[in-house]
């Protein structure tokens, strides 16, 4: 490489008229172009021999993957700006899906979560709490399994230690060496190597407060479901907690806002009563995506139909939907027996009094393989990402290239169906 560039120079001094007078071989110019073609020719065998030593320490065996991981890392920089919120396992569902598709997501959590480990490390740390964060990180990283392993291990014995999860200390530990819950997350996010951020819906810790069909007040997340009443309503206690700038301005600059599947009244309901969430959720211009529950949660939302879950989002934080991705296709009879015996019946959807509601409804088999009614993170994952392809016209045409290009090799990679200009339901 040092060579080529030599006989670049060479070859390109007599051609420049400053210094003409002082360099030239004559034999005309002619041959000092060719000397110039020469170096340049030397330099790009040069450059490729020091690319193909690198990728030999870098990736010795796989020197395609690596080139493949460049293309990706690519397409995924330029992917849309999309923002989901919400807590409880199915945000982390939706967001492992996604991370494949762009390097741009943010996720909001509640603040309202008190129960098991995060309610024990909440009320005798006073932080925020850390369950919800800790599967959004995992969700989102890009770290060996091992260290994801490690996050989620939650501890059987050992007395105080009982019941906590790993990844639950970690973030209490971080948040007592920088002095700040967000700085934590951020630290941890580094150490997970994570494709995305993680914000809290409000900047210090909140109570949920829960009005039940016989007028009682019920004060926790963790007391409210498991009351037994029909929940009527839920505020916030403080009623105007701080709220981080950046999660406004997260959801200002979104391409899309997704309210992820969960807990109705105990994980969406308080992110979208976080001051100033829903007022930036109506106003900007992103797609606004609801994802229905595939089943109803008992002692929250029994006999509750997509309609209902609708009406109280709206009512608590109107014009936040505009499209509805809802799950199409049977579930095991067998499953569904199970999960009555509990109590937990499939969400009764009506697309067409969806649709004369001024809905745009999106419907796609979505169910995961498994002993468990869940949604599969691949399938959620694309149905949504059809709708922000339908709705972001003013993507540039080579933007869109790249990502469809993207889309296509996930697609090939997991023989999974992937539909871009498809009709709405």
């Amino acid at each position: 490489m040092a060579l080529g560039f030599v006989v670049a120079l060479l070859g390109l001094a007599p051609l420049i008229p400053a210094t003409a007078p002082n360099v030239h071989f004559g034999l005309g110019p002619i041959f000092d172009v060719v000397v110039l073609a020469w170096g340049v020719g030397l330099g790009v065998v040069g450059v490729r021999g020091l690319i193909r030593s690198v990728v030999a320490v870098v990736a010795p065996n796989a020197p395609d993957e690596l080139a493949a991981a460049v293309v990706t890392g690519h397409a995924l920089r330029r992917g849309p700006k999309i923002v989901v919120l919400g807590g409880g396992t199915g945000m982390p569902v939706l967001l492992r899906g996604l991370k494949s598709y762009t390097a741009h997501l943010t996720a909001i959590v509640t603040s309202a979560d008190d129960g098991g480990s995060t309610g024990r490390l909440r009320a005798g740390f006073n932080i925020q709490p850390p369950g919800d964060v800790r599967n959004c990180l995992v969700a989102l990283s890009e770290a060996e399994p091992l260290l994801e392993r490690l996050f989620q291990y939650r501890f059987e014995e050992g007395g105080d230690l009982a019941g906590h999860a790993f990844g639950n200390l970690f973030l209490t530990a971080m948040e007592r060496t920088t002095g700040d819950f967000q700085t934590a997350i951020t630290a941890s996010s580094r150490v997970l190597a994570v494709q995305g951020r993680v914000l809290m819906a409000t900047a210090e810790p909140v109570v949920l407060w829960a009005k039940t069909d016989d007028g009682q007040w019920i004060q926790g997340e963790s007391e409210i479901t498991g009351h037994g009443h029909t929940i009527q309503d839920v505020r916030l206690e403080p009623a105007q907690p701080q709220v981080d700038p950046a999660v406004v301005e997260a959801i200002m600059s979104a391409e899309a806002v997704v309210i992820a599947p969960g807990s109705l009244w105990t994980s969406i309901l308080p992110v979208l009563l976080a001051p100033g969430v829903a007022k930036a959720i109506a106003t900007t211009r992103a797609a606004k995506i609801y994802v229905q529950n595939l089943m109803t949660q008992p002692g929250e939302t029994s006999g509750m139909g997509l309609k209902e879950h609708l009406a109280a989002i709206e009512r608590h934080a109107p014009g936040t939907v505009e499209w509805v991705v809802v799950h199409e296709g049977d579930i095991d009879p067998a499953l569904l027996a199970r999960y009555a015996g509990v109590g937990a019946l499939p969400v009764k959807t009506d697309a067409a009094g969806l649709i004369e509601s001024g809905k745009r409804v999106r419907r796609r088999d979505l169910l995961a393989p498994g002993v468990l009614v869940r949604h599969d993170s691949g399938k959620l994952a694309r149905a949504v990402l059809e709708i922000v392809l339908d709705a972001s016209d003013a993507w540039e045409p080579r933007r869109r290239m790249d990502f469809l290009a993207l889309a296509e090799r996930l697609r090939r990679a997991e023989a999974g169906p992937w539909q871009i200009h498809s009709q709405d339901a």
